[in-house]
């Protein structure tokens, strides 16, 4: 399997999954010409993608959808609460969309994509678990508030997780968002922090694991070498031999690719942007 991260932040968020000649692209938060050179650059045919799969319906994950979906007849996943309140989506986009639940696997495209629901503040807003035709699995909690039990329990046995971390609170609290939005962003149907992805990380770890990688950092309240720190000192305590790849809202990151039964690197952090992004 071969994950390919296009750009995630507050301003855009997509992830190419590949397996077997096989691809696929969860969310879409990008404008179609800038998915289109962004997956060129990775070496991307954005013709070979054979299906979309969001999230939710907030900018950031589908502004592309639709232009993607008409002009490379992409069939398009989503709930019934996501395709209801996604705007934009034209008649002909509509067309090709088809209706996920969860807890209800799906075979998409040669994957196996099960949703999960998660608390953030959206119509009907899901992770995913993907399982590739390889064997490999990759679990997708983006944009996902707080540590539910359903979350949890659905992220286990997992080469590849790819989870929120949002802010930094020392960041958050002292930065220049208003009152309100702070709230929002720490609220439990917000974003996921630093501190609480590795209080949680724990309980996700197998023997299996071999990236975590660390997603919708935000550019104001946030890190890399902050969230990098907090994940790679529990994989430390915990003995995990996982590796860390920290995301980047302005480049696409560099390919993870694992294979089943693959061995591990310890304590890696990469970070497309580590040098250059910026809080």
């Amino acid at each position: 399997m071969r994950v390919v991260v296009l750009g995630s932040g507050s301003r855009g968020n997509a992830v190419v999954v590949e397996s077997q000649g096989r691809r696929i692209l969860l969310d879409a938060g990008f404008s179609c010409r800038m998915l289109e050179q962004r997956m060129a650059g990775a070496g991307i045919d954005a013709a070979s993608l054979e299906a979309v799969v969001l999230t939710h319906e907030h900018g950031d994950h589908v502004r592309g959808v639709d232009r993607l979906a008409r002009k490379h007849r992409l069939p398009v996943y989503a709930t019934a609460g996501t395709l209801d309140h996604t705007s934009g989506l034209s008649a002909q986009a509509r067309k090709q969309c088809h209706t996920v639940a969860s807890g209800r696997p799906q075979e998409v495209a040669g994957f196996e994509i099960e949703p999960f629901t998660i608390p953030h503040d959206a119509s009907e807003p899901v992770g995913f678990v993907v399982s590739a035709p390889d064997g490999c699995r990759l679990g997708l909690a983006g944009d996902i508030g707080s540590r539910s039990r359903l979350a949890w329990g659905r992220l286990v046995e997992l080469d590849v997780l790819v989870l929120e971390t949002n802010h930094d609170l020392t960041m958050l609290r002292d930065g220049p968002y208003p009152w309100v939005l702070k709230q929002r962003v720490a609220g439990r149907h917000g974003h996921l922090s630093n501190h609480d992805a590795a209080e949680g990380l724990p309980e996700l770890l197998c023997d299996r694991l071999r990236w975590v990688v660390l997603y919708h950092l935000s550019q104001t309240n946030n890190r890399p070498e902050l969230a990098a720190e907090e994940i790679l000192e529990t994989l430390a305590r915990e003995g995990s031999r996982a590796a860390v790849a920290v995301t980047d809202q302005d480049r696409v990151s560099a390919p993870i690719e694992v294979e089943a039964g693959s061995g591990h690197q310890m304590g890696l952090w990469t970070a497309a942007a580590a040098a250059g992004s910026g809080g």
